[in-house]
């Protein structure tokens, strides 16, 4: 699979602590990339650099094997944009904005404007600048996507839309990917990253602190199982067992409750399910690892996991 878009060993320092620091990262064709990371990370100077609107101190970026920094409208031309901080000219009406981009796409006709106007339950018929946060944002969705471009930068795409519209706006993007496109999602929202993005990059200070697909972090071979045995002996004989094989962490045990939550790594899994095979279960719970606990563990000071955050973000609405 190619690499679409390349960026390596990039350095732009502004003296202040701020920038980006000996970044490296590439999006693949075909794939949805996310930067996360809080504001003031470096995801919005990352893009800026991809889109060629600023130059880099050291390193080297490509988009579709061209340098954006010298050929920035050429790399341009082909390539969908979404704002972070969206400013648009003061037309008199949406629709008049999207003809306008339109000709400047080189666009025969505005139908699949037309149809996310339509998806996106959004009126261009008022004037840009009165439009509110959520119209705004709308605008920027649609002129971005109407020609179908074959690589999309999106930076906090979602910021402003309602719950309902946010789940349209994750649906064009499968779309997008499915006919093939590449696109880049930087986000601080952790739901809109683990629906769409394939892998994602955290980024911290300006330096990218860890690369995983999302497939990866939701298989952690570290497991962790809340068991409830069906009576309080049960319960006894299973903890007893769990002890004496000393391969298991039994972090928690509930007795009032004949409750174990255990964890152990993959190769044990033949073994913890041998200690169970015999005993009365009346339950079984897998904790399924989300990118906010992986991202809690690369920006807390002792990148531990508490098992008190394990619960509040994995187990809502369980009888832990």
């Amino acid at each position: 699979m190619g690499k679409i878009i390349e960026i390596n060993h990039v350095t732009k320092d502004y003296h202040n602590g701020k920038g980006i620091f000996d970044l490296s990262l590439d999006v693949k064709k075909g794939e949805i990339y996310g930067l996360l990371g809080p504001n003031g990370a470096g995801k919005t100077t990352t893009i800026r650099h991809i889109l060629g609107f600023q130059r880099s101190d050291k390193g080297e970026i490509k988009v579709n094997g061209i340098d954006p920094w010298k050929y920035s409208e050429i790399v341009n031309s082909g390539l969908g944009y979404i704002p972070g901080e969206i400013s648009f000219p003061n037309f008199k009406s949406g629709w008049d904005l999207i003809k306008q981009m339109a000709k400047f796409k080189s666009m025969e006709n505005i139908d699949f404007a037309k149809e996310l106007v339509k998806r996106l339950n959004f009126d261009p018929k008022g004037k840009v600048k009165t439009m509110s946060k959520g119209m705004k944002q709308k605008l920027a969705i649609v002129v971005a996507f109407m020609n179908k471009p074959n690589v999309l930068i999106l930076d906090e795409p979602t910021s402003g839309l309602d719950p309902l519209m946010q789940l349209e706006f994750d649906k064009i993007v499968l779309e997008f990917k499915q006919a093939g496109a590449t696109i880049l999602l930087s986000s601080h929202i952790f739901s809109e990253i683990e629906k769409v993005c394939d892998r994602v990059s955290i980024i911290k200070e300006g330096k990218k602190i860890m690369e995983q697909s999302l497939a990866d972090i939701r298989h952690d071979p570290e497991k962790t199982f809340k068991v409830e045995f069906s009576s309080a002996s049960e319960y006894k004989k299973a903890h007893a067992r769990f002890v004496k094989a000393k391969k298991f962490h039994i972090q928690n045990a509930h007795e009032h409750k004949n409750q174990i939550i255990i964890k152990f790594h993959d190769e044990q899994t033949n073994e913890f399910t041998e200690i169970l095979s015999d005993l009365k279960v009346k339950y079984i719970y897998q904790y399924i690892k989300t990118l906010e606990e992986t991202f809690m563990k690369y920006y807390s000071n002792n990148h531990e996991y508490s098992f008190k955050e394990l619960k509040t973000n994995l187990l809502k609405g369980k009888n832990a």
